[in-house]
């Protein structure tokens, strides 16, 4: 099993680095994970995005769309990516 873990900018996360997505490569398929804060995704640019370390996140298995747009959010920052990962994520 290969993972692949990102940090809050969408670049390959250091060891210390805290994670906000994760690929897991398994025998027959992939397995996709985004951070959650009270059932909802973490919006690391977001009205919590101060209190990060004290919040209560955790990874959440998620759909391959899902996960694309929060990759895309974590990349370029337009908050349309992250509307669409929140509905992509609630209609699972």
């Amino acid at each position: 099993m290969d993972n692949k873990q990102y940090n809050k900018k969408g670049q390959d996360a250091a060891d210390a680095e805290k994670i906000f997505a994760k690929v897991v490569e398994g025998t027959r398929q992939k397995v996709y994970y985004v951070l959650t804060y009270n059932n909802l995704l973490y919006d690391p640019l977001g009205p919590d995005s101060n209190r990060e370390s004290r919040i209560n996140t955790e990874l959440k298995k998620t759909n391959k769309q899902t996960f694309d747009y929060y990759m895309h959010y974590l990349k370029d920052k337009n908050r349309m990516y992250i509307t669409r990962a929140q509905r992509s994520f609630i209609n699972g």
